[in-house]
């Protein structure tokens, strides 16, 4: 009996021992997170990406760093992510511009996007708009054609990164249009926008959200937009659709990713927070504001989604003349 007694108290004393020196179980996040953006500070990109991470330290109680990574076509941030430790502190916002527009047009990317990201969620689209400083007499799509077809190779059309979906929006245009522009790619929308307002630049394909501030500015003025229907955050500007220049309804989708093998209930958590952040109404009213259509998507085939929108980037990239640069 004594001795039965003394075996289940040694038990339970080496039980108790034994979960003492167990490590307790972490709770994510335990440290602060940064969000990578592949555009300068000041663009679209840059805009959402900031809303974004906000909302998310307020709802995950951990700072939540932007660290803009411009340069290489969007590549040489996607890189960095995808080399990541994938511990759900390192995620990445961006777009088409980073997942299936530099496969189209480059012998190589540094990544592959189908297979080292771990989607968290599409959470919306931009629309794109064709602009040029306020005060050029050249106020209509027509005039800009009539103009180019005048002086080929002369005028020049800026986007805001090689293979970005302002470049490929650019290319469509001119390639629907049967016109010949320079092609002038930047680091950035701000750049961008920086030099056609001091008239370095003549035309540039830029996206609503970094244009709009512009026009109320009076420093800008915008010909068309890329998109099927109007856009309500621009609603007196013509589609390039109506004004007789093909069925262009290119945007610019956002998506948040992380690198590939992110634990499940820390992808699970990060994809339910950003369902929140996107479906609630002051987050919707404030993206709406800014020209940001927000819509929340879960992907069920990511692999299978790019692979998709890759090939079809390649044959508009093959039809337009896109070419690495």
């Amino acid at each position: 009996m004594k001795r039965t007694a003394l075996t289940i108290f040694l038990g339970l004393v080496g039980l108790m021992g034994g979960n003492s020196l167990a490590p307790a179980q972490a709770v994510y996040p335990e440290k602060s997170l940064q969000l990578i953006c592949p555009f300068p500070p000041g663009g679209a990109s840059d805009v959402v990406a900031r809303i974004i991470g906000s909302e998310l330290e307020t709802r995950l109680g951990k700072p939540v760093i932007i660290m803009n990574r411009p340069g290489g076509g969007t590549t040489i941030a996607a890189k960095e992510v995808a080399r990541s430790a994938p511990d759900g502190y390192t995620l990445f916002f961006s777009s088409n511009s980073s997942f299936t527009l530099p496969a189209a047009v480059k012998e190589s990317v540094p990544y592959d996007a189908a297979k080292d990201f771990e989607p968290l969620g599409q959470v919306g689209k931009i629309t794109l708009a064709l602009v040029t400083y306020k005060d050029n007499p050249v106020n209509d799509v027509a005039s800009l054609v009539a103009e180019a077809k005048a002086n080929p190779d002369k005028l020049s059309l800026a986007s805001f990164g090689v293979a970005t979906v302002s470049h490929f929006a650019g290319e469509l245009f001119k390639s629907s249009a049967g016109v010949k522009m320079v092609h002038l790619p930047y680091k950035g929308s701000a750049p961008a926008m920086n030099d056609l307002i001091g008239k370095h630049i003549q035309y540039h394909v830029d996206t609503v959200i970094a244009v709009k501030p512009q026009i109320e500015a009076g420093t800008v003025k915008v010909l068309a937009v890329f998109s099927g229907k109007r856009t309500s955050y621009l609603p007196d500007v013509p589609t390039l659709a109506e004004l007789g220049y093909g069925n262009i309804d290119f945007a610019s989708w956002g998506a948040v990713v992380a690198p590939k093998g992110l634990p499940p209930a820390v992808r699970d958590k990060l994809s339910a927070t950003l369902e929140e952040i996107i479906n609630s109404p002051s987050v919707i009213e404030r993206f709406t504001k800014v020209g940001f259509e927000p819509g929340f998507t879960r992907y069920s085939d990511w692999a299978g989604a790019i692979g998709k929108e890759t090939a079809e980037m390649k044959g508009i990239a093959q039809r337009a003349g896109i070419k690495e640069e």
